[in-house]
C-alpha cells in the first residue's frame, strides 16, 4: 500500500458535533474515522441541498445552525 495522507481536525469544547459524530458512528457500527471519510466523500459529490439559518454575527450563525452551543 502507498503512503498515507493524514489530516488533523480539532474541535472546540463548545462544538456539539463531537458527540454527534461519535454517536452516529456507533449507530452505523463503524469508527469515527470511517464516518468522517464518508462525510468527506458525500460533501465532495456536491449534492447537498441543506439550507442554513441566517445569523446577526458569525457567532450567532454558528449557534443557530448547530455548530456551537450558546455562550454561558
Amino acid at each position: 500500500m502507498g503512503r498515507k495522507i493524514c489530516f488533523h481536525i480539532e474541535f472546540g469544547e463548545r462544538e456539539l458535533i463531537v458527540d454527534e459524530i461519535s454517536e452516529e458512528a456507533r449507530r452505523c457500527g463503524i469508527t469515527v474515522e470511517q464516518l468522517i471519510k464518508r462525510f468527506i466523500v458525500d460533501a465532495m459529490e456536491g449534492d447537498s441541498d441543506a439550507e442554513s439559518i441566517p445569523g446577526e454575527t458569525m457567532e450567532d450563525f454558528l449557534v443557530k445552525n448547530g455548530a456551537l452551543t450558546p455562550k454561558k
